[in-house]
């Protein structure tokens, strides 16, 4: 009995000491690693992340470290295509786990559907394919909630009880994403080329982001005002709430999620939504902050939403007619934008809290100075 009891023990503390060992000396790879979460999860993998030993920067764009983060770990640089699947084997060649970034974000009013299909789509099957070809056991692949958000307000959902909309409100970018995250998770279980382990995914989904490196949400909204000489129009709806997340947090979720799937292979398959304590407020109020540190005016009156849609919808309608034989750039914002600014969406981060042991680990007073420096000084 007791020699039964030392066995069970022995294997307990052998499992545990392999997992260790495991963890301690990871090769991870950073697709779309140049890109605006990408530099982030970068960074925590230099800076906060002791198990990483190597990291490999798989993008388009060279990388550069905008973010000005260490460097101590070495850094592999692969210059590629996430289409192209020999440079993918490459990229993955011993690695251990994949935190899948790269993607086409585009919501305008002409958005490029072939590219965000090809990229998006296509590029994460090539991503799926490469990680069990070259036997990478884990994983983790960057959503979003756009793939939740349709006509419908959701007040705290979780996952369990936000069902996937039959439209999306930001058009193709979300349906996309909703295509590449169910590839990614019905992936799960698949058994690897050596037949020795089975392939471990998972997916994050994070609210709207904002931060250093955005080129999308607040910094796109910083651009429309500037281009009207300074000048931020308020719209609202009736009571619009739309939950917001600094990207370091984000970027922390899914280092948190690479070493979970270690500890917990009960995770696999499994999607998680990530907030944090980001203000859920008007979101014109927290634009403001950044609108006043760069001189921009933000108006008093507010112009009401349902008439802001029928004239943007009339003038985009215009638009799209006269692109028919002309074919020009014009920047305004797409319907669906001003759709999406005036919604209600937030979510509850529960579920990641349990069993991703994810904690934000920046406040919001952080997130907002680090925010702040970034916003009234970047180039529009």
């Amino acid at each position: 009995m007791l020699s039964s009891i030392l066995l069970i023990d022995k294997i307990g503390v052998l499992a545990f000491f392999s997992i260790t060992m495991g963890l301690k000396n990871e090769i991870v790879v950073v697709t779309g690693s140049s890109g605006f979460l990408g530099q982030h999860i970068v960074k925590l993998l230099q800076e906060r992340d002791d198990n990483c030993a190597e990291i490999r920067l798989f993008d388009k764009q060279p990388y550069e470290n905008k973010l000005g983060h260490k460097e101590d770990k070495p850094m592999k640089h692969f210059v590629d295509d996430i289409r192209d699947i020999d440079a993918l084997l490459k990229a993955f060649s011993g690695a251990d786990c994949v935190i899948h970034c790269a993607a086409v974000i585009e919501v305008g009013l002409f958005p490029n559907v072939q590219e965000m299909v090809s990229a998006n789509v296509d590029g994460t099957r090539n991503v799926i394919e490469a990680c069990i070809q070259k036997n990478v056991y884990r994983l983790v692949f960057a959503s979003t909630t756009d793939m939740v958000c349709g006509s419908e307000h959701i007040f705290y959902g979780t996952e369990s009880t936000t069902p996937i909309p039959t439209t999306f409100m930001i058009g193709k970018y979300g349906e996309t994403k909703r295509e590449s995250e169910k590839l990614v998770l019905e992936a799960s279980g698949k058994l690897l080329a050596n037949g020795e382990r089975s392939l471990r995914t998972l997916s994050i989904r994070p609210v709207p982001l904002y931060g250093e490196g955005d080129k999308h949400f607040m910094y796109q909204i910083l651009r429309y005002a500037k281009k009207y000489n300074g000048y931020y129009l308020r719209i609202r709806s009736l009571d619009e709430r739309l939950q917001i997340c600094y990207v370091g947090n984000a970027a922390w979720a899914h280092i948190k999620a690479k070493d979970r799937l270690v500890e917990d292979e009960t995770i696999s398959g499994e999607a998680f939504f990530i907030t944090d304590d980001t203000s859920i407020i008007d979101i014109h109020e927290h634009v403001r902050q950044y609108m006043n540190a760069r001189n921009f005016n933000v108006s008093s009156y507010i112009f009401p939403y349902w008439l802001a849609w029928i004239i943007l919808s009339f003038i985009c309608l215009i638009i799209r007619i006269i692109n028919v034989f002309v074919k020009f750039e014009f920047e305004i914002p797409a319907v669906s934008q001003l759709n999406y600014m005036c919604s209600t969406f937030f979510f509850n981060r529960s579920k990641a809290t349990l069993r991703l042991d994810y904690i934000p680990i920046y406040n919001a007073e952080e997130a907002n100075n680090l925010s702040m420096n970034y916003y009234k000084s970047v180039n529009l």
